[in-house]
C-alpha cells in the first residue's frame, strides 16, 4: 500500500513537473514551436519518462482538460420535469462552478493555450469533446427525461451543442483575459443562464427561465 502511494505521489509530481515545464516555454516561445525535447529538458527528465506518461505534446495538453471535463459530466444528472427550477439551477451551477475552479487552479495553462500564442487546436479539441461527452450524455437521459416536442425538429442534435461548446470556451477566454475578477461561481452561473436555457429550449426541453413561474 506505502509503495502504490509513493507511485502515485511520484507520478503526480512528474505530471506537474512537465504541465510547469509546458506553461514556461508556451508563455515564452508558443505552443507550436515546443518540442517534448524542450519540455523534458525544462523539467529536468528524460524523453523516455515523458512518453511513459503522454504521447506527445498535445496529449500532455489535452489531458488536463479532458479530465477535468469527464468528471463535470458524470456529475450531471437529468432532472424531473417537476423539479423546482430554483433546485435546479442551483445544483448545475454547483456542477459548472467545478470546471471554472478548474480553469482557475490551470489559469496559467489556459490563458498560455487559449491566448495569442496558444493553439487553435487546443481551442478545437476542448470544443470536440465537450460535444461529445454531452451528446453522449444526452443519449443516456433518453430513457428517464423525455423532450417536448422540439421547437425545429430538422434540427440536427449537435448543432445545439456545438454552438454551446462555443460559449464555453469563449466564457473561459474572456474570464482569464479579465484576470479572472468575477468568481469561479459568478462565471458558472451567467455562463448556465445564457447557454443552457437556450439550449434546452433548442432541445426541445421545456424550460422555465429563472425567477417565473411555471
Amino acid at each position: 500500500m506505502a509503495h502504490e502511494v509513493q507511485t502515485d505521489l511520484r507520478v503526480r509530481r512528474t505530471h506537474h513537473f512537465l504541465q510547469e515545464a509546458m506553461i514556461e516555454l508556451i508563455t515564452e516561445k508558443g505552443f507550436e514551436s515546443i518540442t517534448v525535447g524542450d519540455i523534458a529538458e525544462r523539467a529536468m527528465i528524460n524523453r523516455a519518462t515523458f512518453y511513459r506518461h503522454y504521447q506527445d505534446k498535445y496529449d500532455l495538453v489535452v489531458k488536463i482538460f479532458e479530465e477535468a471535463a469527464n468528471h463535470l459530466v458524470e456529475d450531471m444528472k437529468p432532472f424531473h420535469k417537476d423539479i423546482d427550477p430554483g433546485e435546479k439551477e442551483e445544483n448545475l451551477v454547483g456542477i459548472w462552478s467545478q470546471l471554472f475552479e478548474h480553469v482557475a487552479e490551470h489559469a496559467r495553462l489556459y490563458r498560455a493555450m487559449l491566448g495569442k500564442n496558444g493553439s487553435p487546436w487546443f481551442a478545437a479539441r476542448m470544443r470536440e469533446h465537450t460535444i461529445k461527452l454531452m451528446l453522449e450524455k444526452e443519449r443516456r437521459w433518453k430513457h428517464q427525461v423525455e423532450p417536448s416536442q422540439p421547437i425545429d425538429p430538422a434540427m440536427p442534435p449537435e448543432l445545439p451543442v456545438m454552438q454551446l461548446s462555443h460559449v464555453l470556451i469563449g466564457t473561459i477566454v474572456w474570464w482569464l483575459e479579465s484576470e479572472k475578477r468575477y468568481t469561479p461561481r459568478q462565471m458558472a452561473t451567467w455562463f448556465y443562464r445564457f447557454a443552457f436555457y437556450g439550449y434546452l429550449s433548442a432541445r426541445g426541453y421545456e424550460v422555465p427561465l429563472p425567477g417565473k413561474d411555471r
